[in-house]
Formats: C-alpha cells, sequence, structure tokens
C-alpha cells in the first residue's frame, strides 16, 4: 500500500495560471509545469489566515511543488517559491501583459502533456518583462508568436494565405479566419483587418527575432494598438475564446494616455 502512495506522489517545477475557490477554505490551482505541463491540483486550506501554501500560489508566481495524483483532481502537499515577478504586480500594464501570456498558454494546453519548450519561453517571457523598463507589448507579441509557433498554430507572415503570392512590405491585411496576412487584392473580397505596413514589418521583426529583439523595440501607440488588435483576433480563432487580459491592457493603456495628455497639459500652462 505504502508503494502504490509513493508512486502517485510526484515532484515539479510550475507557474500559477488561476486560483478557484473550493467548499469553504480550500483551492484549486492551476499550474503550467515543466515535466507534465498542466495540471490542476487542490491546495487544503489554502485560503486559511495560516495557510502554508497561500503566499507560495499567488497568480504568476514560479515554484517547486510536490503532488499526489487523485481520481478527479490532484493534492498539492508542498509548495515552495522560486520567484515571484514583483514588477507584474505593480504595474497594470505588466500585469494584464503576463495575464495575456498565461491566458494563452492555459488554451494551448492539453492537461498531462509536458511542452518543455514552452515552460521555459513562459518564464522567460516573465522574467523579461519583470525586469523591462519600457512598454510591454512588443514583449507581449513576442511570447506571443513563439507560443503559436511551438504548437504548431503560427501565423503565415510572408505568402498571402488566400492566393499564395509573397507579400511584399506594404498596406496590406490580417485575416484571423484565415490563417494570417492577406494581400490587398484578396482583402477586398474577404472579411479581414487592415494592416499597415509599419504593423507587418513589426509583425516580422517580433517574430524573427523573438523577445531579445522586441526590447529593442520602439514604435508609435497606433502601431502597438493594431498589431494587439491583430493578434487578439488571431488567438480568439485558434483557442477559441477571447483573451480576457486584453482589456485590462487596453483600459491601462488608456488610462496612461489620460495621465500623459494631462501631464502635457500641466507643463504648457
Amino acid at each position: 500500500m505504502a508503494n502504490a502512495t509513493r508512486s502517485k506522489i510526484y515532484k515539479a517545477e510550475g507557474i500559477v495560471l488561476s486560483r478557484k475557490d473550493l467548499g469553504d477554505s480550500d483551492r484549486i490551482v492551476t499550474l503550467y509545469t515543466r515535466e507534465f505541463g498542466r495540471r490542476r491540483l487542490v491546495a487544503r486550506s489554502a485560503r486559511r489566515p495560516n495557510s502554508q501554501f497561500a503566499p507560495h500560489i499567488e497568480l504568476f508566481t514560479r515554484v517547486r511543488l510536490v503532488g499526489v495524483k487523485g481520481k478527479n483532481l490532484d493534492v498539492l502537499t508542498q509548495a515552495h517559491t522560486i520567484e515571484t515577478y514583483p514588477q507584474l504586480r505593480d504595474n497594470l500594464t505588466a500585469y494584464a501583459a503576463a495575464g495575456w501570456a498565461i491566458e494563452l498558454i492555459d488554451g494551448l494546453s492539453i492537461d498531462s502533456e509536458s511542452v518543455p519548450d514552452a515552460y521555459a519561453s513562459v518564464t522567460d517571457f516573465l522574467q523579461t518583462l519583470n525586469d523591462a523598463k519600457n512598454s510591454p507589448e512588443p514583449l507581449l507579441s513576442a511570447i506571443t508568436l513563439r507560443l503559436l509557433d511551438i504548437h504548431g498554430y503560427g501565423p503565415e507572415l510572408t505568402m498571402c494565405t488566400l492566393c499564395a503570392t509573397h507579400v511584399k512590405a506594404g498596406n496590406h491585411a490580417f485575416g484571423p479566419q484565415h490563417g494570417g496576412i492577406v494581400c490587398k487584392k484578396c482583402a477586398e473580397s474577404h472579411n479581414t483587418d487592415a494592416l499597415h505596413v509599419n504593423t507587418l514589418k513589426l509583425l516580422r521583426f517580433t517574430h524573427r527575432e523573438g523577445l531579445k529583439g522586441a526590447l529593442r523595440v520602439r514604435t508609435d501607440q497606433r502601431t502597438r494598438t493594431e498589431l494587439r488588435r491583430c493578434l487578439r483576433s488571431y488567438l480568439a480563432t485558434v483557442i477559441e475564446r477571447d483573451i480576457s487580459s486584453a482589456r485590462i491592457l487596453e483600459r491601462a493603456q488608456a488610462t496612461g494616455q489620460a495621465h500623459a495628455l494631462a501631464t502635457n497639459r500641466t507643463q504648457r500652462t
């Protein structure tokens, strides 16, 4: 009996994706682990003031854990924090960007399917985002494209997805339902989103250069907004649900723009 119990025990490293209350004092914690992909575990008494789990199962936290396999849900028996990424809790825009990334990995994942490259990419993104001083949106675009590529859903960025002709840099379109770039001619007769030449260039650059390249990106708000809209629409097609953190990101951006306008007016008077 003891051997059977031990065979159900496992150790892993993971990122906290979400939490949900269970009963009077427990929580269901969803983690994306390096060793086993997405796992859902019950943290007993996690909502009590003296809980040993509470500090270690906050959103985005990277933890080492010990779990026991259960019939319906696993049980969390130990959790120890590796990294908390404090900037993600102090900066609303960074928080929203991190939320977008974990919603995406959750939507792309299959329970208990390990994808080590995806785990490494997410942890690298969270650390880079935590340390970054500039707008997080280029980083967000980079991790979005990276995770899509890893899972086989990367958008086509060089050929028109409808007529298969090579698309030169210019004002074209993006077709979420068509899998990527659509040339100007095909866009006239299909439902697509307008794509300015600068947005297409940024898409291609970010896809090619990844997070390191994204750290060097300096672009205008219009381009960032258009790119975010295209990726959001594409993700809704791939994972079949909207990225709710996108709404937080939009509000954070709007608040930031309003603050900047108010500051400029104050400086001019």
